[in-house]
């Protein structure tokens, strides 16, 4: 019996036929009937279109009227009739028989052809005496087909009917005792399905995920080794699924060790290895995330990058093989912030996508994962084009639908982020009441102990931050800081996630200024720098906030010299920080100069102000179109101005000019450094286009 993986997955977008509307289907098959010769009985889509009609008649509890019985039955017995095969002739006879069987329990034989009547009779004995009309065989075959359809087609209604179908050949002993060779592969393709229906179905429960890990993990108690690797497959992405909605480390540990155990158990040209690797691939990328080790990302890059390149064109798992790579990708730049890592993760985010046109099942999560992708490139370039693109991904995965409850919450709160950043660019009221909407409903939908609880209440707290900041209504201040509180609570021990809620929370209570909220700010943003280790590229923003908290403490001290001065000091901080994106260390810089500058230091402030100008040029990189380099430009308009204002007044004329010079010319600088001659382009284009690399490499 087959073992099913991700590589049995069939491709999608078939039959259109298959959604044909019941009384078209009806109308077809009985124009077959009709027909005095019965030649189109034969054709060999009948089958197919019995079938269809069959399964759009289904109601709700699983029933078939009658009268759809009836004509799906005179249709087998008619074609048994009509065909000369004697193979087809048969096991169209075996359909007739079992479905009069069934339709004489309710309309009585006189609704039997005669002929059928003694076979009808003789089945109808044999499921008294508590056989069933179908051999174990046709049944598995049948649970393995509902199974298998479900990866491409509709996953609720063939995922119902295969889980259905496995539970009844488990439950009895007759057919799959203890012992039998076929009970293993039931089991773990019935835990297969059990997470399938959890991950993609809004009823999604844990108790499927549940009862998946436990059969998994019995079939690999009862398995022989011929069928260990795909157990192993199985029962690693049951144990990955149950983490994702629980967040269990021993569930993760358990789940990385029979992922590795099943690819090195796995032939290279065995197609599941591929599978194994790319699901291996993900559970490190997590694992990287929870305890922050290199190894674990750069192995994920490499088993993911080798899944998806071993992935034949077409086939069904291609799309998600190369989402897990963007993923990898996504991740490594978060670490080492290395361009190339980011512009390679949406490209394979891209070819998730193309590849996933015709597989309607799959489509929202990895469009989803595009979107998130080019809001991150957004974020650390500032190309609008992206942040247009991720929105209009992000609500083309909620229209598309079949994306499982943990999957949209996840999509929500990264739409509603999109939404917001949007907001806080172009001021768009439509923007802020999305933000709002999505963020709330994905934090609201996110279970007590599900990883992602933390997160999602702070993209809510930021959202409604923004809505403060644009209406002045203190009724979102007060609703951001305990959403803000509730991100902070959900990191538990988790000091390096924490750092960033308890950053943010520093802020909100700062804006506030209730008794007692600056102190609890001061607390919040020194301790969050405290958690971030020297060189992570988070620490800037941590050092960022609290800069801004003790300004704010300031102002109300007596003697507010020393907390400005403290200020500054971390202003610089962040902006020295070569691991950090250069929006911050530019912002940082800038704050640094026109902090000295009000307190008269010129010196300090001429040198914070230079760093700002020189900073300017890696801001505006070419890996970004001219519009959004201007638009980023627009946000620091002031600065050339200032800094040469600072160099006058540190009685530094000749300083003065070169800074003005350098920070209004950034653009022409660019169009004038490293671009091939046009003319040389036109003789060398080969060279010219290398040089274009360098110049974008330097960038």
């Amino acid at each position: 019996m087959r073992t099913l993986d991700d590589r049995n997955a069939q491709e999608s977008g078939g039959d259109p036929a298959w959604w044909e509307p019941l009384d078209e289907a009806r109308a077809r098959i009985a124009a077959y009937l009709t027909d005095g010769q019965g030649g189109g009985l034969t054709r060999p889509d009948v089958p197919e279109l019995a079938e269809r009609l069959w399964t759009r008649a289904r109601g709700d509890d699983g029933g078939v009227p009658v009268e759809v019985a009836v004509i799906v039955a005179e249709l087998y017995w008619r074609r048994h009739q009509a065909s000369r095969g004697p193979e087809n002739g048969s096991e169209d006879l075996g359909h007739a028989v079992s479905l009069y069987t069934m339709i004489a329990e309710v309309a009585g034989d006189a609704a039997v052809p005669e002929p059928l009547r003694p076979l009808v009779a003789q089945a109808a004995a044999q499921v008294a005496a508590g056989a069933s009309l179908a051999p174990t065989d046709a049944l598995l075959d049948e649970a393995i087909d509902r199974l298998e359809a479900a990866h491409s087609g509709d996953p609720a209604a063939h995922l119902d009917e295969a889980i259905a179908l496995f539970r009844t050949l488990l439950d009895d002993e007759r057919r799959l005792p203890q012992g039998d060779a076929r009970r293993p592969a039931a089991l773990s393709n019935l835990g297969m399905a059990l997470r399938m229906r959890a991950e993609r179905t809004e009823q999604g429960r844990l108790a499927d995920v549940d009862e998946s890990v436990r059969l998994t993990r019995e079939a690999l108690r009862q398995g022989d080794a011929d069928d260990r690797a795909a157990f192993l497959g199985n029962l690693m992405t049951s144990l990955g699924t149950r983490y994702a909605w629980t967040g269990d480390d021993a569930d993760l540990a358990e789940a990385v060790l029979v992922g590795e155990e099943a690819v090195y158990a796995t032939s290279r040209d065995d197609p599941s290895w591929a599978s194994h690797a790319s699901n291996l691939s993900g559970l490190l990328r997590i694992r990287f995330d929870v305890r922050g080790t290199g190894p674990d990302l750069d192995e994920a890059v490499r088993l993911s990058a080798e899944a998806a390149g071993a992935t034949p064109d077409h086939a069904p798992a291609r799309s998600l093989r190369w989402s897990n790579l963007s993923n990898a990708l996504a991740a490594r730049f978060d670490l080492r912030r290395h361009p190339d890592d980011l512009d390679a993760a949406v490209d394979a985010g891209r070819r998730a996508v193309l590849a996933a046109a015709s597989q309607p099942g799959l489509q929202a999560p990895v469009v989803a994962n595009l979107g998130n992708l080019l809001l991150t490139r957004f974020e650390h370039w500032g190309e609008t084009a992206d942040l247009d693109e991720a929105i209009r991904r992000g609500h083309d995965s909620l229209a598309a639908g079949r994306i499982g409850a943990p999957a949209e919450a996840a999509l929500r709160s990264n739409l509603g982020n999109a939404h917001r950043c949007r907001f806080d660019r172009a001021r768009d009221p439509q923007d802020l009441v999305l933000a709002l909407s999505m963020t709330r409903r994905a934090a609201a939908a996110t279970g007590e102990h599900e990883p992602q609880r933390a997160s999602r209440w702070s993209n809510h707290a930021m959202a409604l931050m923004s809505a403060y900041e644009h209406s002045h209504d203190l009724e979102y201040l007060q609703e951001a800081i305990a959403a803000g509180r509730a991100a902070v609570e959900a990191t538990g021990s988790d000091e390096i996630r924490g750092s960033k809620y308890l950053s943010n929370l520093a802020i909100l209570l700062a804006t506030r200024r209730l008794p007692g909220d600056l102190e609890e700010a001061m607390a919040a943003a020194t301790s969050a720098v405290t958690m971030v280790p020297p060189h992570d590229p988070a620490r800037a923003i941590r050092l960022f906030n609290l800069a801004g908290v003790l300004l704010d403490c300031a102002q109300r001290a007596e003697d507010g010299g020393a907390s400005r001065r403290a200020a500054f000091e971390r202003y610089q901080q962040a902006a020295d920080l070569m691991t950090a994106a250069t929006s911050v260390r530019l912002t940082a810089a800038q704050r640094a100069g026109e902090q000295a500058a009000e307190d008269g230091d010129w010196a300090s402030a001429l040198a914070s102000y230079a760093n700002a100008v020189a900073l300017l040029e890696r801001l505006v990189t070419r890996r970004i179109s001219r519009r959004s380099r201007e638009k980023q430009l627009a946000g620091h308009v002031q600065l050339a101005g200032d800094a040469a204002a600072t160099a006058l007044s540190f009685e530094a004329p000749d300083r003065a000019v070169v800074l003005l010079e350098r920070g209004r010319g950034v653009l022409w600088s660019q169009m004038l450094d490293l671009g091939p001659n046009p003319e040389f382009a036109a003789r060398h284009p080969e060279l010219a286009g290398r040089l274009a690399d360098v110049a974008s490499a330097l960038d």
